[in-house]
């Protein structure tokens, strides 16, 4: 019974600052003529992304120096990433194309100005690819997910080195970032916080809703100025996750 009313509770709260957070894009971004503007939309996003996540009772906490500019390269376990990112950093999110048509994520993160990218076609790597330099001229950060899906939290994928060529080119740096959960036993991060495999959002984020609460970790990593050659960047970004994943307890080899 307990949970079942604290699944209502976060229910109700969550739909209305999805609510609120709509509202107030209207307000300050499309209504005031800015939603082409990147910048507009990270500060909202930024602001929303924080009400959201005090919402589901996910408390956040972060490590390392914040990035200015450039590419961050995160790993990847659940859509709450991009809440705990946008809440830290003013970003512009890449994400696989398929998240557009999730309820509600592809809502918000289309409002928010998010860079689509079919990784099944080269082609359509290469143009998002192309949209970085504007992006990150504007004093925002451009966040890939370079193992091109999210797992359990227990490993940490190759990194696809394609969307790291704009900072090979432009001289972008590139930031290595990490992020993790832990939830209070019985529950598990694995099925209630990450999100992957063939999971089903609604299923899921109901798991997440019954949780009493969550508490995740962004570490900020290494950064390479001026990055030479994409594929050694993903080698030695993927070598430095791996070794926070190490120290935090989530990797055992």
């Amino acid at each position: 019974m307990a949970k079942t009313l604290r699944v209502i509770r976060k229910f109700f709260r969550f739909s209305r600052e999805i609510m609120r957070a709509v509202l107030d894009y209207r307000r300050s971004v499309r209504k005031a003529g800015l939603h082409e503007d990147y910048p507009a939309k990270a500060e909202w996003l930024q602001r929303w992304s924080r009400r959201v996540l005090r919402s589901l009772d996910v408390e956040w906490s972060c490590e390392g120096k914040i990035p200015e500019r450039g590419i961050l390269a995160s790993t990847h376990v659940s859509y709450l990433d991009v809440l705990v990112i946008a809440a830290q950093v003013k970003t512009v999110f890449v994400a696989k194309s398929q998240v557009r048509k999730w309820p509600i994520v592809g809502w918000v993160t289309s409002l928010a100005g998010t860079l689509y990218v079919s990784r099944e076609h080269r082609g359509d790597v290469k143009r998002v690819a192309e949209a970085f330099g504007s992006v990150i001229e504007k004093g925002l950060v451009a966040v890939v997910f370079p193992e091109g899906t999210s797992t359990n939290s227990h490993e940490i994928r190759p990194f696809y080195s394609s969307l790291f060529e704009p900072a090979v080119e432009g001289g972008f740096p590139i930031t290595s970032a990490w992020v993790g959960y832990k939830v209070p036993e019985p529950y598990r991060i694995e099925s209630h916080v990450c999100f992957w495999g063939d999971m089903g959002f609604v299923p899921h984020l109901i798991r997440l809703m019954s949780t009493p609460e969550v508490k995740a970790k962004l570490v900020f990593g290494q950064t390479l100025e001026k990055p030479e050659n994409r594929k050694e960047a993903a080698r030695v970004l993927r070598e430095d996750v791996i070794g926070i994943a190490r120290a935090e307890g989530y990797l055992s080899s």
